[in-house]
């Protein structure tokens, strides 16, 4: 299924998934858009799960002790990326399935990202950012736990880029974001390290860094992005690139023909994912 995903083949990723989590006999959401009534109905079934319980309740939940939820709750973690692709609408319903599948049968490395996502929700769809920055710091104290840090850099990508800048400067992500990268190529998990490295070079536009500063920082994260062969990330960070350098008047082109150059290489193979 990651796989699949790494080569931008989304829509098979999720394919590959649901099928795999129907043969262990689990219970499978359907690939079809998601009715925002459905959407609701699930959030208030987790709601009454959490029943109020803190970061630290949460943290303190016993591990999970079967090999059957544990695979099905590493396909969830590839299918909530491939349907945030695809269709959107059911990005909730994967979360809340896992968030419900750790709250009833306990913790596992995945449940670190799936309570950073439910923050995700809570701080921007349902406009609760407290509550949700509540799930960000659970999902942080359970990667304190011993076997849980496989998912730190997923993580923190989620956390400072989508919980915490709702309540605190966007300047204070730009340090944890390093930190998650450094994590990520750590632990092996380039695709979540370019994911914080990209975001950070946002952040750092965003919060008014000297122009010249920000396209060193990015020529170098492309020349990374390019040794790791993350070519999602690198598109994203040619862009922003290629605004610097316009803003700043200088060598406009350059990183149009980088653009044009990765778009031939797509057309000649089909994937424009």
């Amino acid at each position: 299924v990651k796989s699949l995903l790494t080569v931008g083949k989304a829509n098979e990723a999720i394919n590959a998934a649901l099928d795999f989590r129907r043969q262990l006999g689990l219970p499978t959401l359907q690939k079809k858009q998601v009715s925002k009534f459905t959407i609701i109905r699930e959030y208030i079934r987790v709601k009454r799960l959490l029943k109020n319980k803190t970061a630290e309740d949460i943290a303190n939940l016993p591990e999970l002790d079967d090999e059957l939820y544990e695979m099905g709750q590493r396909m969830n973690e590839h299918l909530a990326t491939s349907v945030y692709l695809v269709e959107p609408t059911m990005y909730p319903l994967i979360i809340f399935q896992s968030v419900t599948t750790s709250l009833k049968h306990g913790l596992s490395p995945t449940s670190s990202p799936a309570f950073a996502r439910l923050g995700l929700l809570l701080c921007g769809p349902f406009g609760k950012p407290h509550e949700g920055l509540e799930m960000a710091k659970a999902a942080e104290l359970i990667l304190e736990r011993p076997g849980m840090r496989s998912s730190t850099s997923n993580t923190i990508f989620v956390t400072q880029t989508f919980c915490y800048h709702w309540t605190s400067p966007l300047q204070d992500t730009i340090a944890p974001l390093l930190d998650g990268y450094q994590r990520g190529l750590e632990i092996g998990d380039n695709d979540s390290a370019c994911w914080c490295l990209l975001t950070r070079s946002y952040h750092i536009f965003f919060v008014g860094r000297a122009l010249d500063s920000i396209q060193k920082e990015l020529e170098a994260t492309i020349q990374v992005m390019t040794q790791l062969k993350q070519d999602e990330s690198l598109l994203h960070c040619i862009g922003l690139l290629t605004t610097m350098k316009k803003l700043r008047g200088i060598d406009v082109e350059a990183g149009d023909k980088i653009l044009d150059s990765m778009l031939a290489t797509a057309a000649s193979t089909g994937d424009f994912s």
